[in-house]
């Protein structure tokens, strides 16, 4: 008996001896870092951005032994974030402090990120004072978020005050878009009031949107009714936010609010943003409903935004509509925003329809900005593109947008390539560009190139020498 009870003393003596060593050791490796970091879905999931940390793989236990693995399965470790949960305040602040002066890694951002989101539930105050001076010095501003939304949570006026009286102007408007995106979820009107008290600026404006969002997502005409009481830029903010949610749903209705309003400058902005939303969707009815406009510049605004987001999602299908009778009046202003456009995805193809224009002014816009687009991507095709042309006017025009697009790396090629220009005005206009910006970087060799040049007019070299 006497020896059964000294076994299990001995045995008692070791587990515990075993705990009281294990549990510094687990502390210390916290902030060693485990070999395994979380992956970027589990920090995302841990930040509040709603994923799920993604299971990258899974034990495939063999047909004979189901039973018995099951059985032996053993939990799998804690994630960090998981760690990082259950550590008291003064447990972060020490984590906290032993980063201060660490080299930064991703490794050491993402377990301050985990630290300050623990930190934030338990002293938001704190949590949200350290993060701003982080953003200050340079960190993610992402690490603001948590602590200025939950500060917010419990008293968002006097938080909104702290954030406002910020010195960093990126800490500033960081934590007022949090504060002012989780004050308004729950009362916008109360939101939307203390903006006054917000510096003029950016400050203003990321308030008003944030505000904005949501006050027309719980009652739109009330929203509808703060803004046209607001004025300049904390109205413009605010109206983005709501056309943009608005058109999503009714952008007839959107459209016929905005022709309402007072200032022509708000006018053709809303109506723009609508433009590249409503064409989105409905590009038939996004057209139809420009021929309605009935002053000028607002229809002409409204068609351009429309086909510059139409050549974006459908270059093609808006390369067709500049060749129907309601797109005449426009197509001077639009040829080239499609041309470039189609030219990002299918260069050849936009190549071949620009030269097929007939009207010469179109035919001119399209091939230069062809010519631009195809330079940017592949220079060695766009000139292979260009020398095969016969037509020697559009060649020229080509030629001219190539070369000065070449410039922009190669100036001494863009100078030779210019020089094959056959029309005097294109060439002279062309290498008089070129050497102009050359000589500001390489004076010596752009001065030799002139000197040297035979296909300079004698008048633009005397220029280009003094």
């Amino acid at each position: 008996m006497k020896k059964s009870i000294v076994f299990v003393l001995f045995c008692a003596a070791g587990f515990c001896g075993g705990y009281l060593l294990g549990v510094p050791f687990f502390k210390s490796s916290l902030q060693e870092m485990p070999a395994s970091e979380p992956s970027g879905a589990e920090s995302l999931a841990e930040s509040g951005a709603g994923f799920k940390p993604l299971v990258t793989s899974m034990p495939t236990p063999t047909p004979r032994a189901k039973s018995k693995q099951a059985a032996m399965k053993q939990a799998s470790p804690p994630s960090l974030s998981a760690v990082i949960d259950k550590l008291t305040l003064p447990e972060i602040l020490g984590r906290i402090e032993e980063l201060d002066g660490s080299l930064a890694t991703s490794a050491t951002e993402e377990l301050e990120q985990f630290l300050v989101n623990r930190w934030s539930k338990l002293d938001p105050i704190g949590a949200a004072e350290y993060a701003a001076d982080a953003v200050a010095q340079g960190a993610n501003p992402r690490l603001l978020a948590t602590a200025a939304t939950a500060w917010a949570k419990t008293d968002p006026s006097a938080a909104s005050q702290w954030a406002a009286a910020l010195d960093s102007p990126l800490a500033r408007d960081t934590a007022l878009g949090q504060i002012f995106n989780t004050w308004s979820s729950t009362n916008p009107a109360q939101a939307a009031g203390a903006i006054d008290s917000l510096p003029m600026g950016s400050a203003q404006t990321v308030a008003s949107s944030a505000v904005a969002r949501n006050f027309a997502r719980g009652n739109l005409n009330a929203a509808l009714q703060w803004v046209s009481g607001l004025s300049g830029a904390v109205q413009s903010a605010a109206t983005r936010e709501i056309v943009n949610l608005w058109s999503g749903t009714d952008p007839a209705a959107t459209a016929a609010w905005i022709m309402q309003q007072n200032s022509p400058v708000l006018r053709s902005d809303a109506l723009r943003q609508l433009a590249g939303n409503w064409v989105s969707r409905d590009p038939g009815a996004a057209i139809d409903y420009a021929q309605t406009i009935s002053d000028a510049g607002l229809r002409s605004g409204f068609v351009q935004s429309a086909m510059q987001r139409f050549a974006s999602m459908d270059p093609v299908a808006a390369a067709n509509w500049l060749s129907t009778d309601q797109a005449k009046v426009h197509a001077s202003s639009l040829v080239g925003s499609v041309s470039s456009r189609w030219a990002a995805f299918d260069p050849g193809s936009a190549a071949g329809w620009a030269s097929s224009i007939t009207d010469t002014a179109l035919r001119n816009k399209a091939l230069s900005a062809v010519s631009t687009s195809w330079g940017q991507t592949n220079p060695t095709k766009a000139a292979q593109w260009i020398s095969s042309m016969q037509d020697v006017p559009a060649r020229d025009v080509a030629t001219a947008a190539f070369s000065v697009e070449m410039a922009r790396s190669n100036p001494s090629a863009a100078a030779q390539w210019a020089s094959r220009i056959s029309d005097p005005s294109k060439l002279s206009s062309s290498l008089n560009r070129i050497v102009s910006d050359w000589k500001k970087i390489d004076p010596n060799a752009a001065r030799a190139f002139v000197i040297s040049s035979t296909a300079m007019p004698a008048d633009l070299k005397e220029k280009l020498l003094r």
